[in-house]
């Protein structure tokens, strides 16, 4: 498994990460391909087979697992919704479906223009990378749809957006774990049908 190999840490190409998708057959899709460098389609990725999802660049490999537990670097985080003395794990369990990945790229374009005619040179610049996915939760009659987002900024603090929409009016608190230790929780009342976001700077 690519994501769990010491072998590949780094991008392949003058990009700062790539995207790589693990299959329980040990295969793998690429972005770029680590031998010959060539470019992959994200909508090659079988879904329907995917078992593990993540970005690899720098020295780090930050991955969801198919159970929806994000690994960044070496980190386990997992997210919990407390209400009413009852714990409900917003990821954590294989039959919740994570195959809507998301995946994609900041960029923002400088240059000078020569002209009025629009003569000049642009470059375009990556400023962040994002990685995640959607779901669909349903738990002790609760429909939950959670979105969690990993987004690397280029030379700021990684930081997770969370967001969260419940059916039902709950006044709970939300709830992050790492490798088993709870390491930050706030108040998240819901009102049903209506998102609520959270941005945690990762620390």
């Amino acid at each position: 498994m690519i994501l769990q190999s010491d072998k590949y840490n780094s991008s392949p190409v003058p990009q700062d990460f790539i995207w790589v998708a693990e299959y329980p057959d040990g295969t793998h899709l690429s972005e770029f391909d680590f031998e010959t460098k060539k470019e992959n389609s994200f909508y090659r990725i079988d879904r329907n087979r995917l078992f593990r999802f993540g970005l690899i660049g720098h020295g780090q490999k930050i991955y969801f697992e198919r159970d929806g537990v994000f690994n960044v670097s070496g980190r386990r985080l997992q997210f919990l919704y407390e209400v009413d003395g009852k714990t409900l794990p917003l990821n954590g369990d294989f039959k919740y479906d994570t195959n809507d990945i998301i995946t994609y790229k900041d960029a923002e374009s400088s240059g000078l223009m020569s002209s009025f005619e629009g003569d000049g040179r642009l470059s375009n610049k990556i400023t962040q990378y994002n990685l995640g996915y959607k779901t669909t939760i349903k738990v002790e009659g609760i429909t939950f749809n959670f979105k969690p987002i990993i987004r690397l900024p280029f030379n700021q603090p990684a930081i997770f957006s969370l967001w969260l929409v419940s059916d039902k009016k709950l006044d709970g608190k939300l709830v992050i774990v790492s490798n088993g230790t709870t390491v930050f929780e706030t108040k998240a009342p819901l009102e049903p049908n209506v998102g609520g976001e959270l941005n945690w700077i990762i620390q």
